[in-house]
């Protein structure tokens, strides 16, 4: 392709837009608005997650020791678990750790004169916390264990309600998705519509499909860059108020951070002149056939 021939692309695409300035701003409003509702439920979607995953990679397993065992013993089973497949990380707790943890949570003053009965334990955490309860079975068996506990019933609870709420959140996103490709490509094709006249007097004279086509495609991916860039605006400022917010307020809740979003704009800017130049491409297809 000749570069004169990529100029007057551009520069008919942007005589274009300013030509039909009311149906782009129309155009533009459809990609922003859109995208801000897609982009908003996907940036509360992968939130929802990264908490979920928080929470996930909270289990873990915690075996407590038989007051026999010495603590030659204790090193030895410490080694054990450390080799065991699926943990990746192992934890001794004293009786001594036990008890105090214990006091700060309940008081000094419920356990004032009473002997120490927290026994010895590991806490032990696994790579895949879905694989919580086999490598539980598997440290049950261990000789010095008395009892070893993960959560068992919560955890397969836990995981199911994980399981479905990033299901439903999938479903929701591509319909989400969906929904804003439809309105998009249909804003589109009014403009493209209202120049109908245009393309068909271009085919007469011989022109191309593809030299009738890209005017279109550049001047939908103008239109998608602009929406998508009004709507990577308002969702930034709007996600930076949000996370500030819930620091101050809601510490203990693990946001994204705020760099994240950079990468999810990047993503969202190519996202919107994805769109656009399929919506083009796709309102301007029956208006080729002539």
């Amino acid at each position: 392709m000749r570069l004169r021939t990529i100029k007057y692309f551009f520069k008919e695409s942007f005589i274009s837009l300013f030509r039909n300035r009311w149906m782009s701003i129309a155009s533009i409003g459809a990609v922003a608005s859109s995208l801000i509702i897609l982009g908003s439920f996907l940036l509360l979607s992968v939130n929802f997650d990264f908490i979920l995953k928080d929470v996930e990679s909270q289990v873990e397993i915690t075996a407590y020791l038989e007051d026999s065992l010495d603590s030659s013993q204790i090193a030895s089973l410490n080694k054990q678990l450390t080799a065991t497949n699926g943990v990746s990380e192992v934890k001794f707790i004293s009786k001594e750790e036990a008890i105090e943890e214990f006091k700060e949570q309940v008081g000094e003053e419920l356990l004032e004169g009473i002997e120490n009965p927290l026994p010895n334990s590991f806490r032990i955490k696994v790579n895949d916390p879905h694989e919580v309860a086999k490598v539980a079975e598997q440290i049950e068996k261990f000789p010095g264990m008395d009892e070893v506990q993960y959560g068992k019933g919560v955890v397969e609870k836990l995981f199911n309600i994980v399981y479905w709420v990033r299901l439903v959140g999938l479903a929701i996103m591509a319909v989400f998705a969906a929904v804003s490709v439809f309105i998009i490509s249909n804003t589109i094709r009014l403009t493209v519509f209202a120049r109908r006249r245009e393309i068909n007097i271009m085919k007469y004279i011989g022109a191309t499909d593809w030299f009738v086509r890209w005017p279109f495609l550049i001047e939908g991916m103008v239109l998608g860059l602009i929406g998508s860039s009004i709507a990577i605006g308002v969702l930034g400022v709007a996600y930076n108020y949000l996370y500030t917010t819930i620091k101050l307020n809601l510490p203990m809740i693990s946001l994204l951070p705020i760099e994240w979003f950079y990468d999810y704009a990047l993503a969202f800017l190519g996202i919107g002149m994805f769109i656009g130049a399929f919506g083009s491409s796709f309102s301007i297809k029956r208006f080729l056939n002539v």
